[in-house]
């Protein structure tokens, strides 16, 4: 597929040097070489920052509700399984109102691709914290540092015995893109953390910041070693595949009575006289 096949005419609009124009470009170049048209993509977008690109990119989106892309994509993706299904939102949301979608569709494994932009705040409401802000670290309403432990992204995801972890940076679009084509190509559930520049509510974090700090590793389907390579300290961020176990069955390939079936939900709506409801509900 030609790149341009995934392009609007609208301009995305987030703000200059913003790391979501890097994961929307390599989102839609891992689609191009996938050859992935945008009739078969469906992108559950989340509220924030990234849901800015929800009619940026020409695919089936839908912006869903706060911490809820994750549901989305997954009932899309159990309706019909012929398309490629994602859920894209930040960290905010996927570790405040929607951390239990997050674990649940580790734990089920169903077969979409999870993207995290962490920029370690809630951006589209002026910079308050999340989850992964550092601890003590000032923010928007707390001008004395946030009290809690930040989560390690993860840490969290490796814990739940995932088939499919992943961390890219936004200041290397190719790499974030390879990522991303494992992501999909990988049959599971794929969560990638991706670390995003913030230049306007995260402005330490520069690109010379992230360039002493950022090292490549190289994939494990060793547990214990992934779960070493996700530690992040003030010197060292390690992106790449981390972990990857393709043994793990998919949430639909367990479902007993759909063994053998070749139709998609999808195909076997049908549609129901209810008259007979309606009399006795006179």
């Amino acid at each position: 597929m030609n790149i341009q096949e995934y392009n609007v005419k609208d301009q995305a609009t987030w703000c200059p040097g913003c790391g979501n124009f890097s994961i929307h470009t390599a989102l839609k170049m891992a689609l191009s070489e996938l050859n992935i048209s945008p009739s078969s993509t469906f992108v559950a977008f989340d509220i924030g920052c990234n849901g800015n690109g929800a009619d940026k990119i020409n695919v089936y989106g839908f912006k869903g509700l706060h911490g809820r892309a994750i549901p989305l994509a997954v009932g899309a993706h159990l309706a019909n399984r012929q398309y490629t299904v994602f859920a894209d939102l930040g960290d905010g949301a996927c570790l405040h109102e929607g951390i239990d979608h997050l674990i649940h569709a580790v734990r089920s494994n169903y077969d979409i691709t999870v993207l995290i932009h962490n920029n370690q705040n809630f951006a589209l409401t002026t910079g308050q914290a999340t989850a992964t802000t550092n601890k003590k670290k000032s923010m928007y309403g707390l001008s004395d540092g946030k009290p809690e432990k930040d989560i390690n992204i993860g840490e969290l995801v490796l814990s739940l015995n995932p088939s499919f972890f992943a961390r890219g940076y936004t200041g290397d679009l190719k790499g974030l893109k390879d990522i991303i084509k494992e992501g999909v190509k990988h049959k599971g559930c794929s969560i990638i953390e991706i670390m995003q520049a913030c230049p306007t509510y995260n402005p330490e974090c520069t690109p010379q910041w992230f360039g002493k700090r950022i090292k490549s590793v190289e994939c494990t389907n060793e547990i214990q070693k992934a779960r070493s390579n996700v530690i992040i300290t003030d010197k060292s961020i390690k992106v790449g595949i981390i972990y990857k176990n393709t043994k793990l069955p998919t949430f639909y390939d367990s479902i007993t009575n759909r063994k053998n079936i070749k139709t998609e939900l999808v195909d076997e709506v049908k549609q129901y006289n209810v008259k007979n409801i309606i009399k006795l509900l006179d």
